[in-house]
């Protein structure tokens, strides 16, 4: 099941001039999909992840905090509940497609879609709705961490909402992905970020902890990436090794942290492959630590990362930690709660008229 890598130093570069990382392709990645023996000894069970504990959901008489009434008797306004992300047909007008992208998304049949905020995500047709519907779920909620509506930092959104640059893919077969879907899809579309069928290990009755663990490494991924690191270089660039989030993880190799293909000294790589690049090696450090720091749990952990947030903390310097808990920069702080509003009953699609498309 370990993911095939796929060539980066002959890939050709994006629309956006990005290029593919010197690694695997980005995420979950190597270790925790697809090689047992490094699960079972170096990052501990697959079923370990997500939260930590399932935070309450509040109901009916006997929510917690709930408004209590003005002194006239009337409830104070309740916060605004954000309208649900609707997952269309990808050649439905409703969607801020390009007709090009309309068509190669539909010929290679990644048909359903979903753009909160405007971000694009595709799903295979092949992919269960329920997977789907939590990626887009997940994504919203870590760019409207407030559920109010409205993304945190809109600055942050129209970056991600660059589709020549990168998007998120759902795909279901890595064979047909790789040889046929991605190839066409390339022409019109920048960087992708894939959440695989392959990784997800989908089930027939939904999403499990290791699928929303997987979930969200690909798209905190994708944000870094292409908004954090495009947004705020100095801090969370992952080009170079000179960001804040850069030089965190370089002080932390090989002492709390060894991404498992990659060599410290006396202690080789476990599994084959490169991510001693920082567009690898920053990124999926950077995610291990935010995910944690929010009490989750990472779908994998490398090796000599604390398993605890407590453990954790004092590694880190003063300066990464004050980052990461600026209110600017929008970092989780918090367990997600996966279940922003989503409505997937919309499927009906207004395609273009052979006049609309001329």
């Amino acid at each position: 099941m370990t993911p095939v890598p796929r060539s980066i130093s002959s890939a050709r570069t994006t629309r956006g001039d990005f290029r593919r990382p010197d690694s695997t392709m980005f995420g979950i990645g190597l270790a925790v999909l697809g090689f047992v023996a490094f699960v079972a000894t170096a990052i501990g069970p697959v079923g370990d992840t997500g939260l930590d504990d399932d935070p309450p959901v509040p109901t009916g008489s006997g929510t917690v905090n709930a408004p209590g009434p003005d002194a006239d008797g009337d409830e104070p306004p309740r916060a605004a509940r954000p309208k649900p992300i609707p997952i269309l047909d990808c050649r439905d007008l409703r969607l801020d497609l390009d007709a090009d992208q309309r068509e190669a998304l539909a010929t290679v049949g990644l048909s359903r879609c979903a753009m909160p905020f405007g971000v694009l995500l595709a799903a295979d047709d092949r992919m269960p709705a329920s997977y789907l519907e939590l990626a887009a779920a997940v994504l919203a909620e870590m760019l409207d961490q407030n559920r109010d509506g409205a993304p945190d930092d809109a600055a942050l959104v129209a970056l991600l909402q660059d589709r020549d640059v990168a998007w998120l893919a759902m795909p279901t077969d890595r064979r047909d992905w790789e040889r046929r879907q991605l190839p066409r899809l390339e022409r019109v579309l920048g960087y992708d970020i894939v959440i695989p069928a392959w990784w997800l290990d989908v089930r027939p009755d939904g999403p499990d902890a290791r699928g929303r663990a997987v979930t969200v490494e690909e798209i905190h991924h994708f944000i870094t990436q292409f908004g954090l690191s495009r947004l705020h270089p100095e801090v969370f660039g992952v080009e170079d090794w000179t960001s804040v989030i850069a030089r965190e993880t370089a002080r932390a190799k090989c002492v709390f942290w060894q991404h498992p293909e990659n060599d410290c000294p006396g202690r080789p790589a476990e599994i084959p492959g490169d991510c001693s690049d920082p567009n690898c090696d920053v990124v999926e450090f950077f995610q291990q630590v935010v995910v944690l720091r929010a009490g989750m749990k990472p779908g994998w952990r490398g090796i000599g990362f604390p398993e605890t947030p407590a453990a954790l903390e004092p590694l880190l310097s003063p300066e990464f930690k004050a980052a990461l808990d600026d209110p600017a920069y929008h970092q989780l702080r918090s367990p997600l709660r996966f279940d922003y509003p989503v409505d997937s009953t919309g499927r009906t699609a207004r395609s273009e008229t052979p006049d609309e498309r001329r």
